[in-house]
């Protein structure tokens, strides 16, 4: 059989991710991202050696998963939306009965759109890393251009694209969270020490509006 585009290592199995729901995580290649966000624990935890693991041993942990009673598989990263194999991968997942959850960081609406439209997924995580605004000061701006792309810099051009694309994918993924009354869709956002208090509450109140479940996750620095 071919290689799947799911990383070939441990897959956890998790209540916390989707609350409620059991659950078993897949990875896509981890470096594949177009972020460079403040002390990503994903891509400093990755071992270059990993290699994919094939069809047949996915069907293989698929199937154990099943017989764990997990409802519910989620596809991270990396950036999953950025892996050219991901609606194959997503299409044999579903195949076997699993609903599907992919997370992104919400840069790439056009293939939020897509996937939905080929029906090979149930619902999305999508960070809002910053506040969602029209205006930022410079210090923001430098503030947040480090949690996105840990680079210090007054770059508000970066920061706006950023924030047309969440907009724009929070939409999309919005009419998919309705049609499965909200199950497997949620916002998230990482606590990050670069955020300050006024900037969660802002999180907070963009994100009651858009009437998406939230979720607040603590911040844990990589370790050097």
């Amino acid at each position: 059989m071919p290689l799947s585009p799911f990383l070939d290592v441990d897959t956890p199995i998790t209540f916390k991710d989707q609350p409620g729901v059991q659950s078993a995580v897949l990875y896509t290649h981890i470096p594949l991202c177009n972020l460079e966000c403040f002390q990503c624990h994903n891509k400093a935890g990755f071992d270059p050696s990993t290699q994919f693991a094939s069809y047949e041993k996915l069907l293989d942990k698929l199937n154990k998963l099943k017989l764990l009673g997990v409802e519910l598989i989620i596809v991270s990263g990396g950036e999953p939306l950025l892996e050219k194999r991901l609606k194959e991968g997503l299409k044999f997942i579903k195949q076997l009965g699993f609903s599907v959850r992919v997370d992104t960081n919400g840069t790439l609406p056009e293939t939020i759109e897509q996937l939905i439209r080929e029906k090979v997924v149930d619902g999305f995580a999508l960070d809002v890393k910053i506040p969602i605004k029209s205006v930022y000061f410079d210090d923001e701006i430098e503030r947040f251009n480090e949690i996105l792309y840990s680079k210090k810099e007054k770059n508000e051009k970066k920061i706006k694209l950023y924030v047309q694309k969440i907009k724009k994918s929070i939409e999309k993924i919005k009419k998919l969270a309705i049609a499965n009354d909200f199950q497997y869709t949620i916002l998230r956002t990482v606590k990050y020490p670069l955020l300050k208090e006024e900037d969660i509450e802002e999180i907070k109140r963009f994100v009651r509006e858009t009437g998406i479940p939230f979720q607040l996750n603590p911040f844990y620095p990589v370790e050097a």
